[in-house]
């Protein structure tokens, strides 16, 4: 029976994600979340591994990733250290913490691409997640050939600018390519091969990403490692205050009614262990609205 009716052992694949509840924000603007999907790249590269999907968000990142446990650990050490450098200069609030989990089947493989793949729209994104910026994007059962000449060639980046760009002094592959932020092109370094090749269709791919909420929740479960928080109201409102401030410069009682919904969205999202009431109260948002914002 092939791989597509029983899953099959899988001996060199990595969850590899940050926790999002103990930071308030880590990335704002353009250039930080450029500055973090160039990181990914040069690191994995860095440590001879290959990643299989990723996703930036505000708070937190997730990546698959492929290869010893050793380089994968290295890897998290590798990227812990950089974004520990990043937090600090930008007197970042909060705590980063970045989890390793050991990928047992295809089947696990599977949904945790796709929980990655998914992430964004999660946190509330509005379109499809290959619409998502930051992450792979368009790039699974597409023509390929497409991406050939999309950017710049890395190798005709002068070294001094490179090394600005990309925050290392390794010689980066020539065929990889740049676009006009300075963003290496995601189809250059994450592995669409594999992925295509574990999912065989693109209708099997598809209907994967109608993760089901069962397998969603237990996925969220697993990354939380029995952590999920629960606030009192008075921590709860410290914690949405200083959110608030990071994104906005302002505390939820001088910010206006959408930007006290991008807060709530951003706290549920957050995987806090709290009550849709207990939110309302907090952001002061009436409490239907705030259900049908989280769909909840």
């Amino acid at each position: 029976m092939n791989d597509f009716f029983a899953p099959s052992p899988v001996s060199d694949c990595y969850h590899i994600y940050s926790n999002g509840t103990t930071m308030n924000v880590l990335f704002t603007e353009r250039d930080e979340y450029i500055f973090m999907m160039n990181m990914l790249a040069v690191t994995s590269f860095a440590n001879n591994i290959t990643l299989l999907v990723t996703q930036v968000m505000d708070t937190h990142f997730h990546v698959i990733a492929s290869g010893s446990q050793t380089a994968c650990s290295k890897f998290t050490r590798d990227l812990s250290m950089k974004l520990g450098t990043f937090i600090s200069k930008r007197k970042l609030s909060g705590r980063l913490e970045i989890s390793m989990d050991p990928i047992w089947d295809s089947q696990e493989l599977k949904n945790k691409i796709i929980y990655v793949y998914r992430n964004a729209i999660t946190a509330g994104f509005p379109l499809a997640p290959w619409q998502y910026e930051w992450g792979p994007g368009d790039i699974y059962f597409v023509k390929h050939e497409t991406f050939k000449n999309i950017g710049l060639s890395i190798s005709t980046i002068s070294a001094t600018k490179k090394r600005k760009l990309f925050h290392t002094h390794l010689s980066l592959p020539d065929e990889w390519r740049v676009n006009a932020e300075g963003m290496i092109v995601p189809h250059c370094y994450i592995d669409w091969q594999r992925v295509e090749k574990l999912f065989l269709t693109i209708r099997a791919f598809i209907a994967f990403l109608y993760q089901k909420k069962d397998i969603e929740a237990a996925i969220n479960s697993e990354c939380a490692s029995g952590a999920y928080i629960k606030y009192n109201e008075k921590d709860l409102r410290k914690y949405a205050n200083g959110l608030c401030m990071d994104v906005f410069g302002k505390s939820l009682s001088q910010v206006d009614f959408d930007n006290k919904v991008a807060v709530a969205r951003k706290v549920w999202a957050s995987k806090r262990n709290v009550t849709v009431s207990a939110l309302s109260r907090v952001v002061r948002v009436d409490k239907d609205v705030l259900r049908q914002v989280l769909g909840v």
